[in-house]
């Protein structure tokens, strides 16, 4: 009988990442265990695919869109605040915010409250811009839009329909979206050659607002602690961001990835932009 070569039975039932073969597992008891553990891993039931939420598929001239449209009442709360403060914004106090005073006359209805998510940090031509999050005042509603992107050749439409509503609401109000946001979205609309004021010289970030007013009391200026602090918000069960460009690439791959929760991350995001800029500028606000 060949006596087994343990360094071989671990390179051919080890993957990526798992822990390695225990150097005392031999021909007996240990290595028949490490065998039946690798076994019960190999047989565990397959992930089910993941279901997107409820929206329309529309037909354009550019081909099929997702768009998912929520609408919340102005009155309506997210944490502890509500979004009523976007009726009469304070135009002296957010040109000073946002250093422009181009911004002095801003209506609340010219904002696009904006966010993405992206196949990678790195940018360029690679990275594709897979969901959009837009938000805007529309009467005596708040309406979020959310566009997916379930196949690559449906980028056409939905960066038709994102270039539509950057005509609409002129002002982008984003959280890092001046130095990130932006720039991926331009890449994707130069790619079809899709005309749209994304690169705009008036442009509020708040991430830079955040960073100017608390920089020095808060540990950091990230989204989730302007949520915690100024809107009274918790996230629960969130997917990190960094984790949505693998959620997708698997969802591509074979429907398993968690891109309803990206999703969920992103409605939360484009909600907070709209409750930040309230409590930041809104008239009678601090």
């Amino acid at each position: 009988m060949v006596t087994p070569n343990r360094d071989l039975l671990a390179r051919a039932f080890r993957r990526p990442g798992a822990p390695r073969v225990p150097a005392d597992a031999g021909d007996g008891e240990g290595m028949r265990a490490f065998l039946l553990r690798r076994q019960q891993q190999f047989q565990q039931a397959p992930r089910l695919p993941v279901v997107l939420p409820p929206a329309d598929e529309l037909h354009t001239a550019h081909g099929v869109l997702w768009r998912r449209e929520l609408r919340y009442p102005l009155g309506s709360g997210h944490g502890a605040v509500t979004f009523a403060a976007l009726r009469a914004l304070d135009g002296e106090r957010v040109a000073q915010l946002g250093k422009d005073p181009a911004l002095a006359t801003l209506r609340p209805e010219q904002c696009l409250f904006l966010d993405t998510e992206t196949t990678g940090l790195a940018g360029g031509a690679g990275t594709v811009v897979f969901a959009y999050g837009l938000g805007f005042v529309q009467g005596d509603e708040l309406v979020v839009e959310q566009l997916f992107l379930r196949d690559f050749g449906e980028e056409p439409a939905m960066l038709q329909h994102v270039a539509q509503r950057l005509l609409q609401f002129p002002v982008p109000v984003t959280f890092v979206g001046k130095s990130y946001d932006r720039h991926r979205i331009a890449a994707r609309l130069a790619i079809y050659k899709v005309q749209a004021p994304v690169l705009t010289p008036v442009h509020l970030d708040l991430y830079h607002v955040v960073r100017r007013l608390y920089g020095k009391q808060w540990p950091d200026a990230k989204l989730r602690t302007a949520e915690e602090r100024l809107l009274g918000l918790t996230r629960h069960d969130d997917l990190p961001g960094s984790e949505a460009p693998a959620a997708f690439l698997d969802w591509i791959r074979d429907r398993t990835g968690p891109v309803d929760r990206v999703l969920e991350h992103n409605r939360l995001d484009v909600l907070s932009l709209a409750a930040l800029l309230g409590v930041l500028a809104g008239c009678g606000k601090t």
